[in-house]
């Protein structure tokens, strides 16, 4: 199906954006819930979540703003262990705890008076992009999907890694079995980067990843001084930070405390102003489990209308697998950007992906309306 249409059918109307949480198992998901005060009636809700370690405040609200705008409610949420959620220990990426955040997050969207029950959408992005294909195929009451540059296959996705750096991912998997074996007996997290170079142990290390991932943070973050003494020493490495990202000069003092917990040297990160902190940093026992997840045969159990917006140049989630697992579905359409796996969250892939994924929205939400009454 090719999107052709205005990006928006409404007027944009004034947005509100507040802080909540909602409960998942025993800790809580922080979320930012944007509503337009204007509105009358329940109305249609974005449920959103990023990627591989990553957190809402790496330009999703630079998409849920859009949405927003469009007069939709948006719930954009952490996933537990990361970001303002909670959850101990820190810096843990588990892949079934992720998706019954998920879950989490729509029983909560559900229970808002605002909300239209019969019109709830999930976007999710890279990793996330792959969990909801799995979600969707769960719980048939959602009314469309958003996939962007999704995590569909994890076979493909380590075939791709391994051309990357072969020795890289032996050390990742080396240090996945301790991280593992270590957990047993409540060991603190081995941590790796989620983002690197080719020699470095990262989960994702194609030719754009720390340049484009370290891109996704708002200009004047700065990295923790441990980091900071490291990049110094590696012109290299710094070379492919984002000019967005500010070193920390050494002064002999503590670090500051963190939502992460701990330092790490693949870098801790603070936002401007203290608003929030992340980390290029994921527990290392995921190497074990990221090659056996394949969401994207997920697709094929699911009826659901969704979006596949796919980057065709993407190491880290193989474009050609993804169309595989999609072929011959009639529920699901896909939109090609010719790009790398971060170029579609900034700039004209940008403004291009936000206003096909708003067109699609907008008709399945209006479908859904029409349907229902």
């Amino acid at each position: 199906m090719a999107i052709d249409g205005p990006a928006d059918r409404r007027e944009m109307v004034a947005v509100r954006r507040r802080e909540v949480a909602f409960p998942s198992g025993q800790d809580e998901c922080a979320a930012w819930l944007y509503t337009s005060p204007d509105l009358d009636g329940p109305r249609p809700m974005v449920i959103m979540a990023h990627g591989l370690g990553a957190v809402r405040e790496m330009r999703l609200d630079a998409y849920a703003q859009r949405f927003a705008e469009a007069g939709w409610s948006v719930l954009v949420f952490d996933y537990r262990h990361l970001g303002a959620s909670g959850g101990v220990p820190r810096q843990l990426l588990d892949i079934g705890r992720q998706r019954a955040d998920w879950h989490a997050a729509l029983a909560f969207a559900r229970a808002l008076p605002e909300v239209d029950v019969d019109r709830i959408a999930l976007w999710g992005s890279s990793f996330g992009g792959g969990h909801v294909l799995q979600v969707v195929s769960e719980d048939t009451h959602i009314a469309a999907v958003v996939a962007q540059c999704p995590f569909t296959d994890g076979p493909a996705s380590l075939r791709s890694r391994i051309r990357t750096g072969p020795l890289s991912v032996i050390a990742l998997t080396v240090a996945g079995i301790l991280d593992t074996v270590g957990s047993w007996f409540g060991a603190k997290p081995i941590l790796l980067p989620m983002a690197g170079t080719a020699w470095m142990p990262a989960f994702v290390a194609s030719p754009d990843a720390l340049a484009g991932a370290s891109a996704l943070l708002p200009a004047g973050t700065r990295l923790s001084r441990r980091s900071s003494a490291v990049l110094k020493r590696l012109p290299s490495v710094r070379a492919r930070v984002s000019k967005n990202i500010e070193l920390t000069e050494s002064d002999g003092g503590q670090e500051p405390v963190t939502n992460v917990g701990r330092d790490s040297v693949w870098g801790v990160l603070r936002g401007p102003n203290s608003e929030f902190d992340a980390a290029n940093a994921l527990a290392a026992r995921l190497a074990l489990r990221l090659p056996l997840d394949r969401p994207g045969c997920a697709l094929a159990r699911s009826s659901t209308p969704t979006l596949l917006c796919v980057c065709d140049n993407d190491a880290a989630a193989p474009a050609k697998t993804t169309k595989r697992h999609a072929q011959g579905l009639a529920h699901v359409h896909i939109q090609s950007y010719p790009c790398d796996h971060f170029d579609i969250y900034v700039g004209e892939h940008f403004e291009r992906a936000v206003r096909d994924q708003i067109y699609f929205l907008a008709t399945q939400f209006d479908y859904s309306a029409t349907t229902t009454q």
